[in-house]
């Protein structure tokens, strides 16, 4: 096969592997945490037996192996604290259920992944960080304060909301839905000498807003999709997820903090 039939299969894959997702959330007509789960072992599946790539380089693109620093540790068992709270608030008040134990226990796994991340952050790649923030995160944030001001409304924040919110994104991130768009899918279709990254950014992008279909059953949600152009973009220069995986949290966090 010819390098430019193989780029063409690649986004073939990457269709049919969307498809095939969003297939699932449809026809099993999933709550919202089970088709972000979902995505787990298909992720996995995708990875290790299309993309034939180590699961580490899901979270860091050039590292030959999964290991944890002192600096490491810390984070992932900060990250750890609020699932664990949870977890066992659960248990205690009979309230658990398959779902909830499953979702609480991705977090455990993204945090690992979050603190081999954030801990091989470098003097780059944290000026790559606050750029994907200012460009993604602060962006999209705005717009969530949008219906706010256009209708003349007090605005509603609630900051703890937030703070619990960035808490659990950031770690799922590194296990759900921002692992399989850029970690993953991302990868797959981008080609480091690429004359136009540009398109195959807008292709993710667009097939991630397609994903949020079965979520939102909004087709604006296609177009919407657009905001992970930036996401791909510091994916790509960085090679480190947590680069977008904490713009993508943040904003999670003030949307559920605005109950947008």
């Amino acid at each position: 096969m010819s390098g430019i039939h193989r780029i063409y299969w690649r986004y073939i894959q990457v269709v049919l592997f969307t498809m095939v997702y969003t297939s699932i959330g449809y026809l099993l007509k999933l709550s919202a945490t089970n088709y972000l789960l979902v995505g787990i072992p298909l992720g996995i599946l995708f990875q290790l037996f299309i993309v034939k790539k180590p699961i580490h380089q899901l979270w860091l693109r050039k590292e030959s192996n999964f290991f944890l620093n002192k600096t490491g540790w810390l984070i992932a068992g900060c990250f750890m604290i609020l699932p664990g709270y949870k977890l066992v608030d659960s248990v205690l008040e009979n309230t658990i259920t398959c779902s909830s134990l499953c979702y609480n226990l991705a977090t455990f796994l993204g945090a690992f992944a979050a603190g081999y991340s954030f801990s091989k952050l470098t003097t780059r790649t944290v000026r790559d960080f606050l750029l994907c923030f200012i460009f993604a995160a602060v962006v999209r944030s705005v717009l969530y304060f949008l219906p706010f001001i256009i209708q003349n409304r007090e605005v509603q924040f609630d900051p703890v909301e937030a703070i619990l919110a960035l808490l659990t994104y950031t770690p799922v991130a590194f296990v759900l839905e921002e692992v399989v768009f850029r970690g993953m899918l991302d990868t797959h279709v981008h080609v480091s000498k690429e004359k136009f990254g540009v398109w195959s950014a807008l292709f993710i992008s667009l097939l991630w807003g397609w994903w949020h279909l079965p979520l939102s059953g909004n087709i604006w949600s296609v177009v919407l999709g657009i905001w992970g152009i930036p996401l791909s973009f510091f994916w790509r220069r960085t090679g480190n997820l947590a680069v977008p995986a904490f713009s993508h949290a943040f904003a999670n966090s003030v949307r559920d903090a605005t109950g947008s």
